[in-house]
C-alpha cells in the first residue's frame, strides 16, 4: 500500500513543498495546529523512528533545526513544539516529524493520561528494569 508521504514525493497528491533532498521531503501539514505546521519525512516509506536508517536520522534533524530558524522568522511565534508518533498513533503509516509554531493562545494542550503526578520512588519502580 503505497503512503501518502509517497504519493506526495510521486507528485499524485499536491502539497505546499519547504525542503526536498534525494531522501527527505518537507511540506505543510493540510490539516495544521497553527499556521506554519510542517511535516519532515523521509522518502522512503520507514514506518517507525526505530526504522530509520542513521542518516536519513540525521538529515531529518538537519532540516528540523533549518526550519525551526525559517518558522521563527515567518511567523514569530511564543514557542515551537516538535511531535514523533509510531506504531498505532502514527495515522501516515510513514515515519513523520511535525514541527509547528506555538502561540501563548493557541488551543493546542498535553493531556496526560490523569496518573498523576508520580514520586521519585514510584518512578524508581516503574524504571527498575529499564
Amino acid at each position: 500500500m503505497t503512503t501518502i508521504v509517497e504519493k506526495i514525493v510521486s507528485r499524485e497528491i499536491k502539497a505546499v513543498i519547504v525542503f526536498e533532498s534525494e531522501d527527505v521531503i518537507a511540506f505543510a501539514d493540510h490539516d495544521p495546529i497553527n499556521i506554519g505546521h510542517v511535516l519532515i519525512c523521509p522518502k522512503n516509506p520507514y514506518e517507525s523512528f526505530i526504522d530509520l536508517p542513521g542518516s536519513v536520522n540525521a538529515e531529518i534533524q538537519y532540516v528540523a533545526k533549518d526550519l525551526y530558524s525559517r518558522i521563527l522568522t515567518k511567523f514569530n511565534p511564543d514557542g515551537i513544539s516538535f511531535i514523533q508518533n509510531n506504531g498505532s498513533c502514527n495515522e501516515l503509516g510513514h515515519y513523520h516529524l511535525h514541527i509547528f509554531p506555538r502561540f501563548n493562545n493557541d488551543k493546542f494542550k498535553w493531556e496526560t493520561s490523569g496518573i498523576g503526578i508520580q514520586t521519585v520512588d514510584d518512578l524508581k519502580v516503574t524504571f527498575s528494569d529499564f
